[in-house]
């Protein structure tokens, strides 16, 4: 027994056991870092929810979105996780679906009124767009094939909408109107397109729909002179990266130009600098 207890191996396992009996851990201090840390985690969490909720619900309240897909915006911590370790991504849902009746609160004070096309027939108002019934990815095709938009609201903030906002993107077959009966700022084309280009006018509407050669598509919006000003100097209407060109001032009017499917920016310049004004 002696001679088991003063082997090596026991002399060095005494030695590192003396040399080591005063030293403590600090258990609260590693249990409360524990703590903590767990706590922000779950804190985290909460935040994360609670966000994911907030958006939802003004979500809800704006587009009337379905309770099955308000849960799904919230369960954020039910993601599966991938091969890194980290929530997998998901394709974004397709708007919430529309139904004839139905009044949507849009932004900047615009509202939408739902109604099938038969039925937009029979009203006082103006076609502004259509949408393709093509889908962007992770939208559904044709959700709005059928189903006509009446907007309501600011004018400038209407206008923005059918022209620039999500909706036709959103519902793919969609038609866009505003409240009141079409009337034309004049009564025959004010300008020729150069050659390329084949414009037809409904000038009823102040409107032209283009095609170029190679299968560019572009529109062209007659809008009052009183406008201009606005209109050259706010970027987001007008000018290089905002899908949309203008002419210069012609007496009452001016032309913005905008760009479609298949259009580069630099033809929606060149087209909006070469048109000739008639008369």
């Amino acid at each position: 027994m002696n001679d088991s207890m003063d082997s090596p191996e026991t002399s060095i396992r005494t030695a590192l056991q003396e040399r080591v009996a005063d030293q403590h851990p600090d258990y609260a201090g590693l249990s409360a870092g524990a703590i903590s840390a767990g706590s922000r985690i779950r804190r985290r969490r909460r935040i994360t929810v609670t966000v994911g909720a907030a958006a939802a619900v003004g979500a809800f309240a704006a587009g009337g979105i379905g309770l099955s897909q308000l849960l799904s915006t919230t369960a954020v911590d039910q993601s599966p996780l991938g091969a890194a370790g980290a929530p997998s991504a998901s394709a974004s849902p397709s708007a919430a679906p529309l139904s004839p009746g139905q009044r949507l609160d849009l932004d900047a004070g615009v509202t939408g009124l739902v109604v099938t096309n038969d039925e937009a027939e029979t009203m006082q108002i103006t076609v502004q767009a259509q949408s393709t019934a093509q889908a962007a990815p992770g939208k559904s095709p044709g959700v709005g094939i059928g189903l006509t938009i009446v907007l309501s609201g600011p004018a400038d903030a209407v206008e923005q909408m059918w022209s620039n906002g999500p909706l036709l993107e959103d519902y793919p077959g969609i038609t866009l109107a505003t409240e009141g009966l079409p009337h034309g700022l004049l009564d025959a084309a004010p300008v020729k397109q150069p050659a390329g280009w084949t414009c037809e006018w409904y000038v009823i509407d102040d409107k032209a729909s283009c095609t170029s050669e190679d299968g560019g598509v572009a529109g062209l919006v007659i809008r009052p002179a009183k406008v201009f000003a606005k209109w050259s100097a706010d970027p987001d209407k007008a000018g290089p990266g905002s899908g949309a060109y203008l002419t210069e001032v012609h007496g009452d009017i001016f032309i913005s130009v905008h760009g479609g499917q298949g259009t580069t920016d630099a033809e929606l310049q060149a087209l909006a600098g070469s048109l000739r004004w008639v008369g």
